[in-house]
Parts: structure tokens; C-alpha cells; sequence
């Protein structure tokens, strides 16, 4: 049965994880395929909101199968905190509703040290992740298969070497073992051979919905480098990140209905004011994971247009309009002038509250222009709209 994919089109925080939530609904496994706990996707449900960083957002969704799939790197503490945290909360997630590729890399506190004391000039999360994935194509990283069989102390002894993290007090490999093999014993269970766990539920034709982290501008090698993140953010990554071929028949852009951007980087359509406030305090703009207030400004088609082209979207999942309530004129990049600066067209705004609307025709006439103007300069049609934090706040079909 061919697989449904969610991705960001843009910088991360589009909404991934409620756009996710919803569709697990008519899933049967979910998928988080490359990050690490860096990410961090929201959802929002009977007035609970969960943060979640590595576990896929499809943990929400009682029913379902989760899968930490090879291209992610799991920082074993995070995972086992943000585990007991959900289970706290009620959340059923034995061994069995949880797998965890043994092909993922460890991120190691060599690692997040290092990322803290060397990761300020790109913005990074200070989760360490930038120094795993070094030491994973450089060969020297710690896989959790590598660590369960007795080699992590020899690892560990090795990454403080390779990175003279003994100037950053991290000098014991001993101590650092002692104080992972616990935690790591802990998650043992959950480690699987997740590659023939997908094969096989494709095989039965089981409805699988795969969840990307950060967005396209994130990539490593299609997005603002070197102002990116670390890992593959965009379609190419599922294949490699989730080890399995795998037909993606529904390819789901998630765009917000402005732009944001945390950490370093260009940003054309950037604003600053009282316009920048307005959508930050309207749209919550700060970071799940940092807390970090995030840079706003409008929608860039001409950096959405490029999303496109590189993951081949089949629909738009549009979020977060309601935030743009109350602004008038709302404007749009369509193009740059010849000194690369953003060329903008103003379109009316609205002023009456979306969060009850349930059908389409009952959006404001000018909303329905700004969501029509967007649906025809990209050639993707929206089949999701968001217009809330909500579950029930998503206008579309969630099914397959």
C-alpha cells in the first residue's frame, strides 16, 4: 500500500505535528525518519498541549504503531525522559508500540557539550546534534546497537579524543559510560530491526504515514547552508533516513500561512515592529524546543516554489491563517528585484474570527482569495487548512 508523507516546506515550525496528529487518525504506523531532539512538534488536544521532540506525533493517537526509524539520532536521556513523561500523562507506549532503529546514532553529552560551546554562530538547538552526525560520516559515532553490545566505552573514549572534549571537562569515559549504560538498558527493549518492521507492515498493506522534522530550508544540502540543520529535511531523506522503498502517493508540503525562522540565516521577507509582534504573540512564535523568540515575516513564494520542486508535494497543508486575523494588508512575496530584495503584492485582510469555521464557504471572502492566490502560484492544491491549535480546528479530508 503506498505510504503518506508530511513534511516542512519551510524553515520547521509549520505545524508539522498537528498536521500529523490528525492523520495518524487513519494510520496505522507512524514514522520519524531523520532529527533528532532537536525537533520539536506541538499538539494540541482537549485543551492538553504535548511537546514532542523524537517520538513521532503520532504517539498521541492511541491505536497506532511509532517508529524511530535509522536516520534519526536519539539522545538516549531526552528519549527517556520525553518516554516517561507520556506515560505520566497517560500514554500507553510499551515496547512494541514504540521501535527504535539499533542503527541510530547516539548523541552522546560529548556531543551536546561540544555543539553548546561551538554551535552559537549558526543558532543551533545546543542539542548536539550537528557533532553526532560529524562523527557519524566521519565513522567514528556510536551507534545504540554498537553501545548495547559492549562497545561504548571504547566510543566514548574515542569522541573525547576526536574532539579535545577533555578542555570541556568531559575527560572520564568510565563516568560517562556508567552514567549511559542505564539509561541505555532501559531502552533496550525498544530497539528493533525497524527497516523489516516497515517492509513487512507495507507488505500487508497498512496504512503508514512517515513525519519529517525542521523544514526544506533546513536541509543540509538543499537549504540555506550553512544555516541548516544537519540531516536530510527533505523527501530524499525518507528513503535513506527510513531504509525501506517506499511509494509516497500523498506528499503533504506543510507551509504556515506567514513565515518564521529560529537561529541565524538569511530571511528575505523578514519584518520587524509591531507587525513582527503581532504575529508572534498571535501565532505563539517560540521555539518548542529552545523557547527562543522566532523571527516573523510574510510568506515567501519564490523560497515555497523551491520546496516544491525538490519533494513534489501532491497537496499543501496550509496552517496557522487564523493568526493572520486582524491584519490589513497581508502581503506576499512573489518575486525578488534585481538587487534580490523581496518584490511583495498586498492583498485585503479580514477581520473576523476563523476558529469555529468548520466548511470552507463560511471562511471570510478575503481569506479564501489569500488561500486561492497561494493554491495558484505554487500549482499545489491546500486540501488541509488549519484554523486553530486544535484537532477539530482542520478543514479537509485526513483520510489516505
Amino acid at each position: 500500500m503506498p505510504a503518506t508523507i508530511v513534511l516542512g516546506a519551510q524553515w520547521g515550525d509549520e505545524g508539522k505535528g498537528k498536521v500529523v496528529d490528525a492523520l495518524a487518525s487513519a494510520s496505522d504506523v507512524v514514522v520519524r525518519f531523520q532529527g533528532g531532539a532537536n525537533a520539536g512538534h506541538t499538539v494540541q488536544h482537549a485543551g492538553v498541549t504535548s511537546i514532542l521532540h523524537l517520538l513521532p506525533s503520532g504517539v498521541l493517537q492511541p491505536h497506532t504503531r511509532n517508529v524511530i526509524a535509522s536516520g534519526c539520532v536519539v539522545d538516549p536521556f531526552a528519549l527517556l525522559e520525553e518516554i516517561r513523561t507520556l506515560v505520566e500523562s497517560g500514554t500507553e507506549l510499551a515496547p512494541g508500540r514504540l521501535l527504535v532503529s539499533g542503527r541510530c546514532h547516539l548523541v552522546t553529552p560529548i556531543h551536546r557539550a561540544v555543539d553548546q560551546a561551538t554551535g552559537g554562530a549558526v543558532g543551533t538547538t545546543g542539542r548536539g546534534i550537528g557533532p553526532c552526525h560529524g562523527d557519524r560520516i566521519l565513522r567514528r559515532g556510536l551507534r545504540i546497537r554498537d553501545a548495547l553490545d559492549g562497545f561504548l566505552e571504547e566510543r566514548l573514549a574515542a569522541q573525547i579524543a576526536s574532539w579535545g572534549a577533555g578542555s570541556l571537562g568531559l575527560d572520564e569515559p568510565a563516568l560517562l559510560a556508567a552514567q549511559m549504560a542505564p539509561v541505555l538498558e532501559t531502552l533496550a527493549p525498544y530497539v528493533a530491526d525497524t527497516e523489516a518492521a516497515l517492509a513487512e507492515a507495507l507488505a500487508r498493506d497498512e496504512r503508514v504515514l512517515y513525519e519529517g522534522a525542521q523544514g526544506a530550508l533546513l536541509d543540509i544540502d538543499h537549504g540555506t547552508y550553512p544555516f541548516v540543520t544537519s540531516s536530510s529535511t527533505t523527501i530524499g531523506g525518507a528513503f535513506t533516513g527510513g531504509g525501506v522503498w517506499v511509494t509516497f502517493e500523498r506528499r503533504i508540503g506543510v507551509v504556515k500561512a506567514y513565515t518564521t525562522r529560529v537561529g541565524n540565516g538569511p530571511f528575505p521577507t523578514e519584518i520587524e515592529g509591531p507587525t513582527a509582534e503581532f504575529l508572534r504573540e498571535r501565532g505563539r512564535e517560540y521555539g518548542a524546543t529552545t523557547g527562543r523568540p522566532r523571527r516573523c515575516g510574510w510568506l515567501d513564494l519564490p523560497l515555497l516554489a523551491q520546496a516544491v520542486r525538490t519533494n513534489g508535494y501532491t497537496e499543501i497543508a496550509l496552517t496557522k491563517i487564523d493568526c493572520l486575523t486582524g491584519l490589513d494588508p497581508v502581503r506576499v512575496a512573489t518575486g525578488r528585484d534585481p538587487d534580490g530584495a523581496p518584490v511583495y503584492r498586498e492583498m485585503e485582510g479580514w477581520g473576523s474570527d476563523i476558529g469555529e469555521v468548520r466548511d470552507w464557504d463560511d471562511l471570510p471572502r478575503a481569506c479564501r482569495e489569500y488561500v486561492g492566490f497561494i493554491e495558484t502560484a505554487l500549482g499545489v492544491p491546500i486540501a488541509l487548512l488549519s484554523t486553530g491549535p486544535g484537532r477539530d480546528q482542520l478543514l479537509g479530508s485526513l483520510e489516505p
